[in-house]
């Protein structure tokens, strides 16, 4: 790389924003306009990535609906969250990066309210789901007012819910593939013994680790050398402490917001993509993804999906691993622009 990773233009295609949010962090994202007024979709990246995730996806997209693609919050580029209580819970950073998209494209200038389709992938896609059942619940629902914003969709790309991924740790294969998952949320433990490990050695480990078993999938990956930009972001001061954040608040906050939305009825109401590797996160077809998510598996009988709302859950054969926006995106391209046009947007 010639530049600095948090200076550096990764999308010369695409608008360069540097916004400062009401949450304290200063958030750079990338965006592109069709200019008629029409809807936003946001592609929100995971751990351990930049927004670099995106650039096979970005092509295919770009001509089809406008893009909003933020670099989160403590993961290198965009500064971590100060104000309030300073977690990086995933509606804390969900609506610092909301801030950042109405400003990016002035929406609350008196224009007409701007659709938006939640997108994203691994923790990103967290933060699409606490936003998608934010948005249609009259307690959390008014800072859309406030932004001018409605909730047209939302994809997300490779997760179960929270509470159910942890629920299912019980099964000892799937906890020890996510071991990564008690490990980070004990801050204080994890912050040492990655920087002993070695911070780059993790990155490449984890990036390379959840690939999958095609032939191209880690040449997908490491393409354009994106390993290294995750690298570089891993490696700048204080990125390591606040990733781990991140899923210090995935661990029991976050789990007991999904139970009480449980218990108060509050689900996804919107529309619905779900992608998954059938390999990774399916465990080779043993884990029935889709039940999950619909509350029809096994012992996971928790509902997700508001009833009567359209959701597709596909599983991603061939091979590809849990980094789809990179290993599958011909695949994942090609579902959301047929998501988006069933939506009629």
């Amino acid at each position: 790389m010639t530049d600095s990773v948090e200076t550096r233009n990764f999308f010369p295609a695409l608008q360069r924003n540097v916004t400062a949010t009401a949450s304290g962090s200063e958030v750079v994202s990338y965006s592109s306009d069709l200019g008629n007024g029409g809807p936003i979709l946001t592609l929100i990246h995971g751990y351990p990535q930049s927004a670099f995730i995106w650039r096979h996806l970005i092509p295919l997209l770009q001509p089809k609906i406008s893009l909003f693609i933020p670099e989160l919050p403590g993961y290198g580029i965009s500064s971590p969250i100060s104000a309030g209580t300073g977690e990086h819970t995933k509606r804390a950073v969900g609506r610092a990066l909301l801030d950042t998209l109405s400003q990016v494209f002035g929406t609350t200038s008196g224009a007409a309210p701007r659709k938006v389709i939640l997108g994203g992938h691994d923790r990103g896609a967290r933060i699409c789901h606490r936003l998608a059942v934010d948005a249609t619940h009259p307690d959390q629902s008014s800072i859309y007012d406030e932004l001018n914003l409605t909730v047209e969709g939302t994809i997300m790309l490779d997760i179960l819910p929270t509470k159910s991924q942890w629920d299912l740790f019980s099964v000892p294969a799937i906890g020890q593939g996510y071991f990564h998952w008690p490990l980070l949320a004990n801050v204080e433990l994890a912050v040492p013994m990655i920087q002993g490990f070695g911070v780059g050695n993790w990155v490449r480990g984890a990036c390379l680790r959840l690939a999958g078993s095609a032939e191209d999938s880690k040449v997908r990956i490491m393409s354009e050398d994106a390993v290294e930009t995750y690298v570089a972001c891993f490696e700048r001061e204080g990125t390591v402490k606040w990733t781990c954040e991140d899923y210090k608040a995935g661990a029991a906050k976050e789990v007991e917001e999904q139970k009480d939305d449980l218990k108060q009825g509050r689900r996804v109401e919107c529309p619905a993509l779900v992608m998954f590797s059938r390999e990774k996160l399916g465990q080779g077809g043993k884990l029935d993804v889709e039940g999950v998510w619909r509350g029809t598996a096994g012992q996971q009988k928790d509902q997700w999906f508001g009833d009567g709302v359209e959701a597709e859950v596909v599983g991603v054969e061939g091979g590809r691993g849990h980094y789809l926006p990179e290993e599958a995106f011909d695949v994942v391209g090609e579902a959301i622009i047929k998501f988006l046009e069933r939506l009629k947007l």
